[in-house]
């Protein structure tokens, strides 16, 4: 389909004021012809709309791209052309396996990222969706992974990543494909009747053959015929975008060419998916094959089949004298030029350039176009990306310039050479040397013949090649496996250099592996479960969800982080939860065919092991005599039910305290109403009372003077007692009689001496 449109769509374009006046696209013209050329149908103005703005696109992405693919595919399956000699006299047509061992480590790389542990994504509900949306995501996703599982969508996404690794951007198409579901189940065959008794020709009765007494099974294959999308790898080949598009959605449109086969045409036309019209068995252009360096591509029995999905003119989609338009301007003559004329997101199939097989609006529910595409690395402000070949490029033209030098010094140096002496030559010699060929010279052979040596191969080649592909390997982020292999058995490579090599490699991959689950992986499982809701409602229910996708590590990530792990696990005490955590995350990375029941298994013994280092430690004197520990867990529980008892004790004098500071402070505002309250209101009651307390008053004041006196009866008898106690016992003393005794006579003036 390699056509050069002379129509230049900027000329006319003037340069005026400093501003480039554009005038109308000449492509837009779809007036009628005149004089007696055919009139062109409906049909055909939008076939030509359509197909005029794909040719141009096809050319500029040939002029841009196709040639630097070419050179890319070439260098990746190892396939020689003329137009990869770096000089005219080259003869080597080596090609060094470089660019193919970086794609394909790199592929590698993302798909054992994400496919390599089985479920690769998860259905999240969003923040508001209630429990019964939660339930209905759960069911979905079920019946998601079984029809992804029939699909191939693992395989189609495998082509996609190497498309992308070869020429810098994948892409992948949602298809409706009819097939067949064919299930096996097993039904029972009841027993036959006894047949009847048969009469032979003598007259005697036949046996009858025995019936089986019981039942037989038998398999029974049913068949249902299901409509399912699915998606489908598109080389960069077979797209057409609008070149001033950044992304699918920005573009005016974008188209998928391809050859069809010609009974997938008419098994469309006949469910009337396609229009019936006539179509051509012949080959498009060879460039857009499944392989454009074969020399013979297959050209019978195909149709050149565009698809496109994209903006076009209402009134060429919906044409006025098929439609009727209730708010139509009939002064104003509708437009097809996209700046005017009004655009709807429409499907066009178009066969051989000129027939319209199908011309719809967009029968998706969310109205987005069925491509998705993303960029192995991406180039600011294309569409295009960068894949492997192209960071590669350089460096393996060098190597296999240096492969092939190498090659053909080797033949001159390798090769038995001869000098002879041509005078002495017989004549109609022959310069052929074999083993046990006779020669005949005139003369001596050792003057005659001579052994020849062009010279020796540079030692310094060999360095050169290595230096080469080392280039080529820090160019693509690849690694040398067998270096390192090798380093690794004799010891020369130290973890920590590895660790550091790897390193910047990793972080290369994680970022391509993230540019791939964000931009193609997530937004194409949003694309299949919107088409799966909407053209297979029976089985799936409308519903708002949010797709993760649960990427781990590549295999070489893996590793780095398994000798990472296994370091640390060196240092680590066996038996203790820090071990077993790690050991376990060394186990997830490994790809054991019983990881999961070692895990679990793991997971069991971690309990044990942080329920034994939660308990208190074992006291190496403690008593193991039944009867002692029974005594001392006696002695604990009396001690325990003292120290209860206490706690106990000093909660009721807490709760007796707290209850007389209340008292006393609530006892002055009683005091006070009390007095306030009195002899206000008395009740009988109250009066017997206050008579009651007033006569046990007067009894008690009796009952003291009573006792204040009996107290001094009491007392003056202790005190007579003691009086009596104290005096002297009185003895009787006989007393002498007295004798007289003479009374002197005072004298006479005495009393004056």
């Amino acid at each position: 389909m390699a056509y050069k449109d002379e129509t230049n769509p900027f000329k006319g374009a003037v340069q005026a004021g400093g501003v480039a006046e554009i005038t109308t696209d000449p492509r837009d013209n779809t007036s009628e012809p005149d004089g007696d050329q055919k009139k062109k149908t409906f049909d055909d103005k939008l076939v030509e709309w359509v197909i005029s703005r794909v040719r141009q696109w096809k050319d500029h992405r040939v002029a841009n791209y196709d040639r630097q693919w070419d050179a890319y595919e070439r260098q990746w399956r190892a396939i020689y052309s003329e137009e990869d000699k770096t000089k005219k006299r080259e003869r080597g047509k080596l090609i060094s396996p470089a660019i193919s061992e970086a794609v394909e480590n790199a592929a590698a790389e993302i798909e054992e990222a994400v496919f390599g542990r089985g479920d690769f994504f998860d259905l999240w509900p969003e923040a508001a969706d209630s429990d019964a949306n939660k339930e209905i995501l759960s069911r979905n996703e079920v019946r998601f992974r079984e029809d992804l599982e029939r699909t191939d969508f693992t395989g189609q996404n495998s082509e996609v990543i190497m498309n992308s690794a070869v020429y810098g951007t994948g892409l992948g198409e949602f298809v409706l494909e009819d097939s067949v579901d064919r299930d096996i189940s097993v039904e029972e065959v009841a027993a036959p009747e006894p047949a009847a008794p048969q009469v032979g020709p003598d007259g005697q009765p036949v046996a009858a053959p025995a019936a089986p007494a019981q039942p037989t099974m038998r398999a029974v294959v049913t068949e249902k015929e299901v409509t399912r999308p699915q998606m489908r790898s598109v080389n960069p080949r077979n797209f057409i975008i609008d070149p001033a598009a950044k992304c699918i959605e920005d573009a005016l449109g974008c188209a998928i060419e391809e050859d069809v086969g010609t009974h997938i045409i008419k098994a469309g036309v006949q469910k009337g998916f396609y229009k019936d019209v006539k179509v051509e068995a012949a080959a498009g252009d060879p460039t857009t094959g499944q392989d454009p360096q074969v020399v013979n591509p297959w050209v019978n029995d195909v149709v050149p089949v565009i698809r496109y999905y994209g903006k076009v003119p209402k009134n060429l989609l919906f044409p006025k004298e098929t439609t009727v338009d209730l708010f139509t301007d009939e002064k104003k003559e509708p437009s097809t030029d996209p700046l005017d004329a009004e655009m709807v997101e429409s499907w066009v199939i178009i066969a051989n350039e000129q027939y319209l097989l199908k011309a719809c609006e967009t029968p998706d529910m969310m109205k987005d176009r069925p491509v998705v595409a993303y960029q192995w690395d991406i180039v600011p402000g294309k569409f295009y990306g960068r894949g492997i070949c192209e960071k590669g490029a350089t460096p393996a033209r060098l190597l296999d310039a240096e492969l092939r030098a190498r090659i053909e010094a080797l033949a001159y140096v390798a090769a038995p050479l001869m000098a002879m002496d041509a005078t002495k030559l017989p004549r109609g010699f022959k310069f052929d040397v074999y083993p046990g060929k006779n020669l005949l010279f005139s003369g001596d052979p050792s003057t005659i013949l001579k052994p020849f040596k062009f010279g020796e191969l540079d030692q310094n080649s060999g360095a050169q090649v290595q230096l080469l592909d080392q280039m080529v390997q820090r160019a693509t982020g690849s690694v040398d496996s067998s270096a390192l292999a090798q380093g690794g058995v004799s010891g020369q490579a130290r973890s920590g250099a590895v660790s550091m090599a790897l390193a910047p490699i990793v972080k290369r991959n994680k970022r391509t592996l993230l540019r791939y689950v964000n931009r193609f992986l997530t937004p194409a499982l949003r694309k299949l479960m919107w088409r799966y809701m909407q053209y297979d409602a029976g089985r799936y229910i409308p519903a708002n969800m949010t797709f993760n996708v649960s990427s781990t590590m590549g295999i070489m990530q893996r590793e780095y982080e398994s000798a990472n792990l296994a370091q640390m696990l060196s240092a680590m005490q066996p038996g203790t939860t820090e071990h077993l955590v790690v050991l376990m995350g060394l186990i997830a990375n490994s790809g054991v065919q019983n990881r999961d029941m070692i895990l679990a298994m793991l997971k069991q013994k971690l309990a044990l092991v942080q329920q034994v280092e939660s308990a208190p430690p074992v006291d190496p004197n403690a008593v193991t005599d039944p009867v002692m520990i029974e005594m001392q867990r006696m002695d604990a529980q009396l001690e325990l039910a003292t120290k209860q008892a206490k706690i106990a004790e000093t909660q009721a004098k807490t709760r007796l305290y707290n209850a007389q500071a209340q008292s006393e402070a609530m006892e002055p505002a009683l005091e006070s109403q009390k007095i306030a309250l009195k002899g206000i209101y008395k009740t009988p009651e109250e009066q017997i009372n206050e008579e009651f307390d007033r006569r046990l008053e007067a009894a008690k004041i009796r009952l003291r003077a009573a006792e204040m006196s009996s107290d001094e009866r009491i007392a003056e008898s202790q005190e007579r007692a003691a009086r009596v106690g104290n005096q002297p016992k009185l003895q009787v003393v006989t007393v002498p009689k007295p004798v007289a005794v003479p009374t002197p006579v005072p004298m006479v003036g005495a009393e004056n001496l």
